[in-house]
C-alpha cells in the first residue's frame, strides 16, 4: 500500500520549527539528478556523488532512527536527489527524513558549502548557526583529473563503518516539498589528497548531538573531520551516469578494464 499523504510529509521534515522562513523564497523546485542537466558554469562539482547502500533494517539500527518509506539504498546518489538526512527542529528530537540535495539561489545552484567560510557567507551563516543536519553514507566518489581525462575513485572509511556528512538544511519552498540541504566540504585528508583537494566534512557519532544542537564550533568540526582515515580505489566511469546505481560501481577497476571502454 502506498504511504498516505500524512506519512509522506512527515518523512520530509515539513513540521520542523523554522526560524528563517525568508530563506524559502530563494529555493526552486527539484532539478534533474544528473550533473549533465546542470550548467557547468553554475555548479561547482565537488563531493558531488556518494553511496548509501546499507539495507534499511541495518541502516535503522546503525542510526537508531526509523527509515522513511521513500528511502531506497543506492550506490550512486547525485545532486537534485531526495536524500536521507538527520536533523532536529526547535524543541524537537533528532529525526531521520528525506531532504532535497541542493539549494537554489538567484546566482547559482549550491550542493556544497565550504567549512572555511560557512559562518560568514550570507547564504549559509544562518543555517550554520541554527539548522545543521547529518547525511549518512557508505562512501563517496571523487574524480582525479590529469588535464586530459577524469578518472573516478571510490573513497570510504578504513573502518567500513557508516560515514556521517555534516550538512546544513533550509526550509522548503512549499508545504508539501522537502527541506533542502547542502554538504559541507573541507581540505582533503592526506590519505586521499592525491585524488582530490576537497572532501565532505565527516563527523563521528560522539559529537552528533553537539552538531545537531548547533553547539560544535568550527575548529572542532575541522579537527574531528580530519581524524577519519580513508581508503580509495579506482572505479568504473559508469558512475558518471547517475542512472547507474548498481553494486558494480564500487568494484576496483583500471582504465584498461573499465567497462565503459569495452564498447570498442
Amino acid at each position: 500500500m502506498p504511504p498516505s499523504k500524512h506519512s509522506e510529509q512527515s518523512n520530509h521534515f515539513p513540521s520542523l520549527s523554522l526560524s528563517h522562513s525568508a530563506q524559502s523564497a530563494s529555493l526552486s523546485q527539484s532539478l534533474h539528478a544528473q550533473h549533465g542537466s546542470l550548467s557547468a558554469k553554475r555548479v561547482t562539482i565537488m563531493c558531488g556523488r556518494f553511496s548509501l547502500h546499507t539495507n534499511k533494517k541495518k541502516l535503522a539500527e546503525a542510526i537508531a532512527q526509523a527509515i522513511p518509506e521513500q528511502f531506497e539504498p543506492s550506490y550512486n546518489i547525485g545532486p537534485g536527489s531526495d536524500i536521507l538526512a538527520i536533523a532536529k527542529g526547535a524543541e524537537q528530537p533528532a529525526t531521520a527524513g528525506m531532504m532535497h540535495w541542493g539549494l537554489r539561489t538567484p546566482q547559482n545552484f549550491h550542493i556544497n558549502a565550504r567549512l572555511e567560510n560557512v559562518d560568514t557567507t550570507p547564504r549559509f551563516r544562518d543555517s550554520w548557526a541554527e539548522q545543521r543536519c547529518l547525511i549518512p553514507a557508505n562512501g563517496f566518489y571523487e574524480w582525479y583529473e590529469d588535464g586530459i581525462s577524469k578518472q573516478p575513485y571510490y573513497i570510504y572509511p578504513l573502518s567500513n563503518e557508516l560515514l556521517y556528512f555534516a550538512g546544513l538544511w533550509f526550509p522548503s519552498a512549499a508545504p508539501n516539498e522537502p527541506a533542502h540541504c547542502v554538504l559541507l566540504t573541507t581540505e582533503a585528508h592526506s590519505s586521499i589528497h592525491s585524488v582530490h583537494q576537497r572532501m565532505p566534512v565527516t563527523l563521528p557519532k560522539s559529537v552528533h548531538a553537539d552538531w545537531l544542537t548547533n553547539q560544535l564550533p568550527k575548529d572542532e568540526v575541522l579537527a574531528f573531520s580530519q581524524k577519519i582515515r580513508f581508503e580509495k580505489h579506482m572505479v568504473s566511469s559508469r558512475v558518471n551516469n547517475v542512472q547507474n546505481k548498481d553494486s558494480r560501481l564500487i568494484v576496483v577497476t583500471t582504465p584498461q578494464n573499465d567497462d565503459q571502454m569495452q564498447l570498442f
